[in-house]
């Protein structure tokens, strides 16, 4: 139980519930109410233990660096994530596991739009630079630019491949930095 084990934040677990994975498995139709069902789910438990409620929004695996018709879809397949969020009255929204910088600043500006606070977090391979070859620190600080009130890195490494990146990011910003192992 997160609230026993401490946390002040529950986030709905919605990570890879949009509109292409679901598609890919034959469940879009399981969209929406899979979404609102998990924030509902999340709410109840952040309420017993007056915790924060976090929605969530992830990578795509549909964005494609200069392809404007990507870039539409992916925005359109957060903003009816971050809609059902807003709607089931989450705190913030947190964009996770993003490798690329242009989709990360998509998901920003769709979070930004709400006036809700963003958090964003950019899962970075083995090479350690973002899909698009940006390095950690370059990414975060372009994110603090466009708004983001946290940004940092989760998933795909562990603690001691992680930490240089984090500090990298730590030098690079001004703004809370989140590191999710």
């Amino acid at each position: 139980d997160f609230l026993r084990a401490g946390s002040d934040v529950i986030e709905a677990f919605t990570y890879y519930a949009h509109r292409e994975k679901l598609r890919l498995i034959g469940r879009e139709n399981d969209l929406e109410p899979m979404n609102r069902q998990a924030l509902a789910i999340a709410k109840k438990v952040a309420a017993e233990g007056d915790a924060l409620l976090a929605g969530n929004i992830c990578n795509t695996n549909v964005f494609k660096p200069g392809d404007a018709d990507a870039a539409r879809q992916v925005r359109s397949m957060f903003e009816e994530q971050v809609g059902w969020a807003v709607d089931a009255g989450v705190d913030f929204i947190i964009a996770e596991t993003i490798s690329w910088l242009g989709e990360a600043e998509v998901a920003l500006e769709a979070i930004k739009g709400t006036k809700l606070p963003a958090v964003v977090t950019f899962a970075l391979h083995k090479q350690g630079v973002l899909r698009d070859g940006f390095g950690p620190g370059e990414a975060a600080k372009r994110i603090e630019d466009l708004g983001a009130d946290v940004v940092g890195l989760n998933c795909i490494r562990g603690i001691r491949t992680m930490m240089p990146f984090v500090e990298e990011i730590r030098r690079a910003v001004s703004i809370p930095v989140a590191a999710l192992p």
